[in-house]
């Protein structure tokens, strides 16, 4: 090989001149970096990519929970409603990057998360960038295959503000059954929380309102394989123009078991606000508390005919984003929600899912509009 090398170097290089010496002297060199790229790992095999990708069909009842026809019905409808890309790389064993760049609704481009970690030991864990917050379930792990229904719980979009990511560090381990993460992160804008709901607040690391912080605490316990339970509470002052440094606490505590074909998911969750003041401040709409929960509920059965998973499931889900008032805001009664979800999803292999499921939804004002689904999705 080497001697091809030079013999192809002598050819190229003797008509400008170049002597012998000087073609030995750079095939050895290139000699050295072939060897040196042997030795090392590939890019290959420091790379990572993967993703996760839903779509959705939603169709809504013409009428309310009262019998009333609903004039702003959005009726039926399809939504790409996400699709994401994940690329990860490993300098070392110890330092790495990932990225989540994602695109909702098929024309919307945000990055979701973009992190540098450091990984110590079981016990201690190093991660910054822009994070995602560890709360409840749906939060950090939203792909379609790992949760019931065609549509997140309400929950985890109005009191955990799912996908809530905010620029911060975070330490994370692990001891035997016991795991923690322990995060600092910048603080949601409040100018932004209306209609009872901190949702408009997250500010998803563009140009975002800084100067306060808030913490995140959580742990989890595995009792044994497939049941553990947890909590994690997030406390901070809110950051923005008008309505910074008001109070803006979420805890919410959470389980989950995996026995056999049966799986249970429940997650209880409350928020603790300044409400009132910002209200004051703002044109907006903001309860002092809020607080609600979800019980998820399924069941694997093997299809006889083609092998494939079936698992039948139900959602029984009930929040009040007007738990608590004060001031001059006014509770209102069609955020006070309970929603019935019944529904099928079906795995032809593992991370493809197909869903289809009817949702009940009524409201303390009898305003509810029931919906049926479709969806599917998958990860890779």
């Amino acid at each position: 090989m080497k001697k091809l090398l030079v013999m192809a170097s002598m050819f190229a290089m003797t008509a400008h001149g170049a002597n012998v010496e000087e073609l030995e002297r750079k095939v050895n060199i290139l000699a050295e970096e072939i060897e040196t790229l042997k030795s090392n790992p590939s890019t290959s095999d420091k790379l990572s990519i993967g993703g996760y990708a839903e779509i959705i069909f939603e169709d809504y009842s013409s009428e309310n929970e009262a019998g009333a026809e609903v004039g702003s019905s959005p009726g039926a409808q399809w939504d790409t409603l996400r699709n994401v890309l994940y690329v990860g790389y490993k300098f070392s064993d110890k330092w790495s990057v990932a990225t989540e760049i994602e695109i909702e609704h098929a024309n919307e481009v945000f990055t979701e998360a973009l992190e540098v970690k450091y990984n110590g030991s079981d016990l201690f864990n190093f991660k910054a960038g822009l994070l995602l917050t560890p709360m409840g379930y749906i939060n950090e792990m939203h792909e379609p295959p790992t949760f019931i229904g065609v549509k997140r719980p309400e929950l985890a979009g109005s009191i955990i503000p799912t996908t809530l990511r905010q620029n911060g560090i975070g330490f994370y381990g692990k001891k035997g059954s016991l795991s923690y993460k322990l995060f600092i992160l910048n603080s949601m804008n409040g100018d932004n929380f209306d209609s009872g709901s901190v949702r408009s607040g997250r500010q998803k690391g563009s140009k975002a309102k800084g100067g306060k912080l808030s913490t995140l605490a959580r742990v989890d316990y595995e009792v044994m394989n497939g049941f553990e339970f947890g909590a994690s509470a997030y406390v901070g002052k809110t950051n923005g123009i008008t309505a910074a440094s008001y109070k803006h606490n979420i805890y919410e505590a959470h389980t989950q078991l995996h026995k056999g074909a049966f799986r249970l998911r429940a997650v209880y969750a409350m928020s603790d606000i300044d409400g009132a003041k910002i209200s004051a401040l703002t044109t907006n709409s903001v309860s002092d508390g809020q607080k609600g929960y979800y019980v998820d509920l399924s069941y694997d059965v093997t299809c006889p005919l083609t092998g494939s998973k079936l698992r039948p499931y139900t959602r029984y889900e009930t929040l009040n984003l007007y738990d608590e008032v004060s001031g001059t805001v006014t509770a209102d009664k069609s955020k006070d929600i309970t929603n019935m979800t019944f529904g099928l999803a079906v795995y032809p292999v593992e991370n493809l899912t197909f869903k289809v499921d009817y949702m009940k939804k009524s409201n303390e004002s009898d305003t509810g509009v029931d919906q049926f689904n479709i969806g599917m999705g998958w990860q890779y």
